[in-house]
């Protein structure tokens, strides 16, 4: 049973947040957090990013100097703490290929749990293990939660956004942050409800669903061990301390507005790697969609049109020749004739016809690997889209990129319920919550 509480949140008083609030933490370098305290000294990086890059744990210094920003913010009222408990609707206005796009969701607090088969509340990727370092230093430097985890449960009829955004008035706080290419932004709107009534009723709608970690798998397993922490100190908790909960956006995974985009891969550290070199590598496990190459240019056009090739296809792009080819497996389980290797013998059927599992599992480790990378390890790339990875071929010196296409939610639900993880950089929820919106305090 999920346990959604309203919860007294720390909030910029002012009504624009624009020169306030920030991306996520993770997604941001040291030139953008000086570029953003450069336009106000206040915003939200100066507490939230005490350490660049976050990837790994910084000195504690850095972690004291953002507890105490935080701390004389509230004292001279810079931010301030409401004080009746709310939920808080929040809605985010984007474009993206030229559509317009409104994401509803609402920020709230949800009682943890550890992950597991009975839970409620479920992880679909594998993460990495230093920021997890970070945020917990920092955790336990502010007692806050500083960013949301964004979470998705299933609502076909979107009646709790329906429920929650009917009769709002003006919005508490609005800001505008770029948009993930630069070429436009993302709008947010937050509004605060506190009529007893009505949180009632979401809650009520909301305690049968389960809850499906979208983004933000770092922030919810340091709150995880934030909680142990203070057990190991003080014994169990009290059921309703602050650190039995973190903070959440939940968004339905039928709103209209939620965009899943793909993680793409591109390669380096490859010898004597070309396209047809590759596809004689291939075999007969691979088999051309379309019968012709294209030339680099014609990639992001390529990107749009994958499903049209059938289930796995995928564009593999080769600088040195500047052509693209789409290529997908010979069946749509290719992974099935190695189900009894370790690797795989683990995981489901519905793991397997994953686009991410079979790029690994056959073309990086059974091709790839074995002819162009057989005494060194890969050097990977992560861009979301494909003008990115033709960047990262032409100009960073990688020797192959793999446009994929998007992972199907319900292949994020699915493997939830199967209780198994997807690898790492599988989905790209986009647009990125901002930060800074709200704070939620776990004293």
């Amino acid at each position: 049973m999920a346990d959604i509480q309203p919860m007294s949140a720390i909030r910029y008083p002012a009504l624009d947040q624009t020169e306030l609030v920030s991306p996520p933490y993770d997604v941001l370098e040291l030139k953008d957090k000086q570029a953003m305290l450069t336009r106000n000294a206040h915003n939200i990086v100066a507490v939230d990013l005490p350490h660049v890059p976050p990837k790994v744990a910084g000195p504690a210094t850095a972690y004291q100097q953002a507890a105490d920003q935080l701390t004389q913010w509230l004292s001279s009222g810079i931010l301030r703490r409401d004080d009746v408990p709310g939920l808080y609707p929040y809605e985010q206005t984007y474009t993206h290929e030229g559509r317009v796009y409104q994401r509803r969701g609402l920020f709230c607090r949800v009682r943890l749990e550890e992950f597991g088969p009975t839970g409620t509340i479920h992880p679909h990727e594998q993460t990495f293990s230093g920021p997890k370092e970070d945020r917990l230093l920092l955790t336990r430097a502010t007692r806050c939660n500083l960013s949301p985890v964004f979470g998705l449960y299933d609502d076909p009829q979107n009646t709790v956004t329906g429920t929650l955004f009917t009769g709002l008035g003006a919005p508490v706080a609005h800001a505008s942050l770029p948009s993930m290419d630069g070429r436009s932004e993302v709008k947010s709107s937050l509004w605060r409800v506190t009529d007893a009534a009505a949180i009632h009723q979401v809650r009520k709608l909301l305690a049968e669903k389960h809850l499906y970690i979208a983004d933000g798998h770092h922030r919810y397993g340091t709150s995880l061990n934030y909680r142990r922490e203070l057990e190991n100190t003080s014994g169990p908790l009290p059921h309703d301390h602050p650190a039995n909960f973190v903070m959440f956006v939940l968004v339905a995974m039928q709103d209209p507005g939620l965009i899943i985009m793909p993680t793409h891969r591109t390669v380096s550290n490859l010898k004597g790697f070309s396209l047809d070199a590759f596809l004689a590598a291939a075999g007969s496990r691979l088999i051309l969609a379309a019968p012709e190459k294209f030339p680099g240019d014609k990639l992001p056009e390529l990107e749009k049109r994958l499903a049209s090739w059938g289930n796995h296809a995928m564009a593999v792009y080769e600088p040195k020749s500047d052509q693209a080819i789409i290529v997908k497996p010979t069946n749509d389980d290719p992974l099935k004739e190695f189900a009894a290797s370790a690797s795989i013998a683990i995981h489901s059927a519905e793991w397997r016809a994953l686009d991410v599992a079979i790029l690994q599992e056959l073309i990086f480790d059974r091709i790839v690997k074995p002819q162009f990378a057989p005494e060194g390890e890969l050097q990977w790339a992560f861009p979301h889209e494909a003008k990115d990875a033709l960047h990262l071929c032409r100009h960073a010196h990688h020797q192959a990129g793999f446009v994929l296409q998007p992972t199907p939610l319900q292949a994020v639900r699915d493997l939830c319920h199967h209780n198994e993880l997807m690898p790492q950089k599988s989905t790209f929820f986009y647009p990125k919550l901002a930060t800074g919106m709200l704070i939620n305090p776990l004293f």
